[in-house]
């Protein structure tokens, strides 16, 4: 092969190269979107229950363990303050009106 056609063929490989990797890279950032809006809604969960006084072996989601998710999570708003212990919502309340009444539901 002629010393032209090897730099031609070279620069056709690293052409290919630098596509190829801007494919892949194009993945990584959708991964690692999908892990951020993860991490921020069990961080939100975890604050959530922290703020409603929800023991701590009881809890679901996970700690903002990163302290990123001030910074990091848009519209990740303080949890809204607990319920008092003395009021009681009726349990009607908690079924939409199109449900049978005979139908039971598990929280």
């Amino acid at each position: 092969m002629s010393p032209q056609a090897i730099k031609t063929l070279c620069a056709a490989f690293l052409v290919i190269a630098v596509l190829v990797m801007g494919y892949l890279s194009k993945g990584e950032a959708q991964e690692e979107a999908d892990w951020l809006v993860s991490y921020c809604t069990d961080a939100a969960i975890w604050a959530a229950e922290e703020a409603r006084g929800v023991p701590l072996s009881e809890r679901t989601g996970q700690p903002d363990y990163k302290d990123i998710a001030e910074e990091q999570c848009p519209g990740m708003q303080p949890a809204a303050p607990a319920i008092q212990p003395h009021y009681s919502a009726p349990a009607q309340l908690a079924m939409p009106e199109t449900v049978p009444i005979h139908q039971l539901v598990q929280f």
